[in-house]
């Protein structure tokens, strides 16, 4: 049974760091809350909530918003829904990040969870991480000692572990403009359509002249954290875009993955998937398989 004592729902960012950051308050965040009131883990200690949803961080503009950036900004509270149905999302490397919000659980769920809170729970299985890494994304942290922007790359540390420091909450998502020959593909196996990723897959290649010159390879559920699989991209790079080169860097993805046996798949399983993922993924970025456009469902 859950134990909240009092429920804040600030109006400005100051206001629920300053809430966040009051010692031995045991506040945490709470945005869409599908995950927080339902993993017991998040809730240890926890005697109050801080909503985040008044403070303006429900968003997604382009260039033609700001075009004083060269970056796509998404709000973290910006719901499932929002992302999976932007145009703008859609349009960005075949849609990778809009197809995976799109088939992040149910619709109820996708209503209510949000970009910020699929990342900060820090869960292995995500969906959305691996397309904002596949996308170079940044994450903007606001805290005690002011605002800060690091890569995503270098956001998780573990399963449901980060570098976010107590007070401190994602306020969005940048997003370079992406190379206009990116493409994109994205693969998820789950037991069911609405259950979490037992392995997620996502590609971006970058073909000039019949040759692939930049490839991004990041598996999902497979180690505990998102991974890029280098050796992957290596061997795709420089290389024509042919079923042999695709099945030769599945093979590589296939090794990259250190994924554990729990209740939804075994370790062994995962770890063939995993290849399995990462061709479809890339057939999809080469034009070889159709691209699913799932946000119609979202």
């Amino acid at each position: 049974m859950l134990k909240i004592r009092a429920y804040h729902r600030p109006k400005h960012i100051d206001e629920a760091i300053s809430l966040l950051s009051e010692p031995d308050a045991g506040r945490t965040v709470i945005a869409g809350g599908t995950d927080l009131l339902v993993n017991p883990r998040y809730m240890v200690g926890v005697r109050e909530v801080v909503d985040l949803r008044d403070l303006g961080l429900a968003f997604i503009s382009g260039l033609e918003d700001d075009p004083s950036t060269s970056m796509i900004v998404i709000g973290a509270c910006a719901t499932m829904r929002q992302v999976a149905r932007s145009p703008l999302i859609q349009g960005l490397a075949s849609g990778i990040l809009a197809r995976s919000a799109a088939v992040c659980a149910s619709p109820n769920i996708r209503n209510m969870a949000t970009l910020g809170g699929n990342t900060a729970s820090a869960l292995p299985s995500a969906d959305t991480p691996p397309p904002l890494l596949a996308l170079d994304a940044l994450v903007v942290l606001a805290g005690p000692q002011g605002r800060r922007i690091v890569p995503l790359s270098e956001f998780f540390t573990g399963p449901a572990r980060s570098i976010r420091q107590p007070g401190e909450i994602i306020t969005e998502f940048q997003i370079p403009q992406p190379d206009a020959a990116m493409r994109g593909g994205f693969y998820k196996i789950g037991r069911v359509s609405d259950d979490i990723a037992m392995v997620n897959a996502t590609v971006t290649l970058v073909v000039r002249d019949g040759i692939i010159v930049q490839a991004r390879v990041m598996l999902g559920a497979v180690a505990p954290t998102p991974i890029r699989a280098s050796a992957a991209e290596a061997a795709l790079e420089g290389q024509q875009p042919s079923e042999a080169v695709f099945q030769q860097a599945a093979s590589f993805a296939v090794e990259a993955a250190r994924p554990i046996s729990d209740h939804r798949a075994s370790a062994d399983y995962r770890r063939r998937m995993s290849g399995v993922a990462a061709l479809r993924a890339l057939r999809q970025a080469a034009g070889r398989a159709p691209q699913p456009e799932e946000w119609h469902h979202a």
